[in-house]
């Protein structure tokens, strides 16, 4: 939605301070923190200094205050700022609390429009699972937004809505992602889905001042549905966690997607359960069974987290994110039972403690086609034991070895601006 600026101080009321904007201009985006969506080329933008210091685990902290006279002047935006934040030469809006226009202004948005709203959580494929949501929904003729960003948090989903949504937006897809106990809740209490799916649990936030067991990751995970709304589970995490049905729910079995093909998804249980949900929505919205084909056969995986490439001839999905164990442990998941050809060039844990998920890195090390690049650091990381290997034996296992269904992995890699995961094991390997 666009904002004029004396739209804003209305709506902003007494949080106003001083105004020292020019006449009444309209601006084209809030940005109250940066999401990729934001358009390079804005000529008309309330850039908000806004900062944080951790609080509630949602980030790591963050301070836009020092640069934001710079940043507003190399781009000829506005700034909205609270005292004592240096401004320059550019033009202001001095408010109480940031945090506080932009609750206003969401509020504000919400108010202004009414999306039908999806919302997807579990421990692992939520992202590919809401871009599948939104290629489907699309496919139907509906317009739909999709919310992504590496870690939503209050602040970006209001960002998201305020700046993304019309007054006319029918659908938003969204993924609820879980740090601390309660941030499925709060993002619940945020942007309350229409309807509610959970897929899976799986040991990776098991770690010191997150979770316990898996159960506390399910009791924090069922959050999201709120009271007067669809709720779908899968039966297969109650029956693994031993749990009844929750109430008000709805579970599922997964399916897997017969006759239907698509070369750029491994055959894999996180594909069936994405196709599963994909067609329970499907139902909700009365789509057709060849709306839910196209969709299915025409997808293409976002965010670079399922990539396949050509490597020496040979068909390679490359993995290219953390190594969190579910993430690594969902390649071995398949439809058919055969095992992949890991490779693993390089282990990076991230933020997450692999201590909280031994057990599954375990079972994908232990696996006598997984080879692990012998190097320092991946040796220092892993804590299980593995097969480790040369330079030379792991390029031609890669090379020589390595038949049918093959998982290659760098972690992060493609985090990187530009890295190119077919031109680089082509390149390298």
């Amino acid at each position: 939605m666009d904002f004029s600026k004396e739209e804003i101080t209305q709506i902003a009321g007494n949080e106003i301070e001083k105004d020292n904007v020019k006449d009444n201009p309209k601006y084209e985006w809030v940005d109250i923190v940066k999401i990729s969506e934001r358009p390079d080329d804005l000529k008309s933008n309330l850039y908000l200094a806004t900062h944080s210091q951790g609080e509630g685990g949602w980030d790591s902290g963050f301070d836009r205050r020092p640069t934001a006279a710079k940043v507003a002047y190399d781009k000829g935006w506005h700034l909205g700022i609270e005292k004592g934040t240096e401004t320059g030469e550019s033009e202001y809006l001095m408010v109480r609390n940031l945090d506080t226009l932009a609750e206003k202004l969401y509020e504000h948005a919400r108010n202004e429009s009414n999306p039908y709203i999806v919302g997807v959580t579990g421990s692992v494929g939520k992202t590919t699972t809401v871009a599948f949501l939104e290629h489907l929904i699309r496919t139907s003729g509906y317009d739909v937004t999709r919310f992504y960003s590496k870690r939503l948090t209050p602040l970006s989903v209001m960002c998201h809505y305020i700046n993304r949504v019309e007054k006319e937006t029918p659908f938003i897809v969204m993924e609820y992602s879980t740090y601390l106990k309660d941030h499925v809740a709060q993002l619940s209490e945020l942007l309350p889905p229409n309807i509610s799916f959970l897929t899976n649990i799986y040991d990776t936030h098991i770690n010191p001042g997150m979770f316990k067991n898996k159960q506390e990751i399910f009791e924090s995970k069922v959050r999201i549905k709120p009271k007067e709304s669809e709720g779908y589970v899968n039966n297969r995490v109650l029956k693994e966690l031993g749990l009844q049905m929750p109430k008000d729910w709805k579970g599922f079995n997964v399916e897997t997607p017969k006759e239907l093909s698509n070369e750029l998804l491994p055959p894999t249980l996180r594909t069936a359960e994405m196709y599963t949900v994909g067609k329970l929505l499907a139902k909700e919205l009365n789509l057709t069974p060849q709306v839910l084909r196209q969709a299915f056969e025409t997808f293409k995986p976002v965010e670079n987290r399922i990539v396949k490439c050509n490597c020496h001839g040979k068909s390679v999905f490359f993995h290219g994110e953390t190594s969190g164990g579910s993430r690594l442990w969902s390649w071995f998941e398949t439809l058919n039972g055969d095992l992949p050809w890991l490779l693993v060039e390089e282990i990076n844990f991230a933020d997450e403690d692999p201590h909280g998920f031994s057990n599954l890195l375990e079972k994908i090390f232990s696996s006598d086609k997984t080879f692990v690049l012998d190097t320092p650091i991946n040796r220092e990381k892993l804590p299980v034991k593995a097969q480790f290997v040369y330079k030379e034996e792991f390029g031609q296992t890669l090379r020589d070895k390595a038949n049918g269904y093959i998982v290659f992995h760098k972690a992060l890699a493609t985090r990187q601006p530009d890295f190119n995961p077919e031109e680089y094991l082509n390149k390298v390997w």
